[in-house]
């Protein structure tokens, strides 16, 4: 008999597998599955809501979310493939999504229809698309040419924690001490005449399962567009001086997707961002999420 509960501890090892196996089909050489997990699930299970379907012990589909403010945001829906035609998914978006009107749900929909027609019915509407982006090989300085500073921040300086609940419309305090703690993010003001207009992170430590050594860059924001731009660019800049191997996640209607496509990043997926908000709760031509794991 199929239960649906609140996740454990000890369940996040077969969520896992359960994403792996997700990541994994139809690939013909498939990376070998990580012997350490990692660790953004227990950061989720600590701070968030994580949902599983259990039969006698094994979990056959997991869902997780995180509500900063009042947006709740629906970081994972895995079912395992052999499960996949028997509703499992749409119990569990209900177990951990809010029931009440207020506040706002989201989430970044994957290319399957099946996932976006589920979040479409529950009221979450499409508003961009968003574009996960790849730079695997050097490119030369001249395509960062900036005239911004970088210069790092203290980890957990309330004013850049100000400055991103202000561009990413939520306070997310355990977020940041988590890319800092778990990720080897690295905290950047950007500046320009001695003047902040921008922040943002390079996280040294965030790779994924294709490429565990790669560098994540995100949150970054700004105030207009304009100055958005200048700090994508300054924090590539910055970034690939210290990995070979970058990846950012680009909403479409942000300046930067241009400049970047054009100096060598290349398109690796694009998701479906939605939301039941009536308008957005953040200005996706000034704000680069971290990444789909946590917006």
């Amino acid at each position: 008999m199929i239960t649906f509960r609140p996740a454990y501890a000890d369940d996040l090892v077969q969520a896992f597998e359960i994403f792996y196996e997700n990541e994994i089909l139809g690939e013909s050489s498939p990376p070998p599955l990580p012997d350490a997990r990692p660790t953004m699930l227990a950061h989720i299970l600590r701070t968030g809501t994580v949902y599983v379907a259990e039969d006698n012990g094994h979990v056959l589909a997991f869902a997780a979310a995180i509500t900063r403010d009042k947006v709740t945001y629906l970081t994972d829906l895995f079912v395992r493939p052999d499960q996949q035609s028997f509703r499992l998914g749409q119990t569990l978006l209900r177990s951990v999504l809010p029931s009440s009107p207020d506040g706002v749900r989201c989430t970044q929909s994957s290319t399957d229809p099946r996932a976006l027609a589920l979040y479409i019915r529950s009221g979450m509407r499409p508003q961009w698309p968003n574009f996960c982006l790849r730079l695997e090989k050097h490119i030369p300085g001249e395509q960062w040419s900036t005239d911004l500073k970088v210069v790092e921040a203290h980890p957990g300086d309330p004013e850049l924690v100000a400055w991103d609940a202000q561009v990413s419309g939520r306070h997310r305090p355990q977020d940041h001490a988590y890319w800092v703690s778990e990720q080897r993010a690295v905290p950047l003001w950007f500046q320009h005449n001695g003047a902040t207009i921008g922040y943002g992170y390079v996280r040294l430590g965030a790779g994924t399962l294709w490429f565990p050594e790669a560098c994540t860059l995100g949150p970054i924001g700004a105030r207009t567009p304009t100055d958005a731009v200048r700090c994508v660019l300054a924090a590539v800049d910055w970034a690939r001086q210290r990995a070979d191997i970058l990846r950012i996640d680009v909403p479409g209607p942000h300046p930067s997707l241009a400049p970047l496509l054009k100096a060598g990043f290349r398109i690796t997926y694009v998701e479906t961002f939605v939301s039941s908000a009536s308008t957005p709760f953040f200005d996706p031509q000034c704000s680069i999420a971290s990444g789909s794991d946590l917006l």
